[in-house]
Formats: structure tokens, sequence, C-alpha cells
């Protein structure tokens, strides 16, 4: 299986202590999943929605290339790729 660095910004950085992790994952989905079962419940209810959906507030890029929240699952990764979970957008 595929192991993938994962970056993570504010939210999850602070829950999870971390700037980056390394996960294992044949798509997209599973390195989401992943992330969220390092962090447990209260890590997975700030990432998915009820359906266990990525929530619409965080945006995905994989490499450079953002990805559909809806089509994880599709996203096959290979040796080394880069995830970004960028956090909800806000302003002051």
């Amino acid at each position: 299986m595929p192991q993938i660095l994962v970056k993570l910004y504010t939210t999850l950085r602070l829950r999870l202590r971390k700037d980056q992790v390394w996960v294992e994952g044949a798509t997209a989905a599973d390195a989401v999943a992943a992330v969220a079962a390092l962090g447990g419940s209260e890590v997975a209810k700030i990432l998915f929605d009820d359906k266990g959906v990525v929530r619409n507030e965080f945006l995905l890029a994989l490499d450079s290339e953002i990805l559909d929240r809806g089509a994880l699952k599709k996203v096959r990764l290979k040796d080394g790729n880069v995830l970004h979970i960028f956090p909800p957008i806000s302003g002051g």
C-alpha cells in the first residue's frame, strides 16, 4: 500500500500536535480516514459530516491538484504523494 505525506494546518495541526504525518492508503479517502483515525473521534467529527463525507469547509489537494471531496475514493495514491488538508478559511 502506498505511503503518503499528509500536511496538516491550524485545527488539525493543533489536535494532532503535528504539522505532518505519514499514512498508508490506496486512495485519497483511505488517507483522510487514516488521519481521522490518528486523532480519534474528535478529529473525525471535525473532518467528516454525518454522512462520512469530508466537510465542505475543507480543501484537499494532492501534490498541487485540488481534489473533489465527493470523489476521494476514485483518487489512487502513489508512494510519496503529498496530501494537503487545508482548513476552513477565515478572516478578520
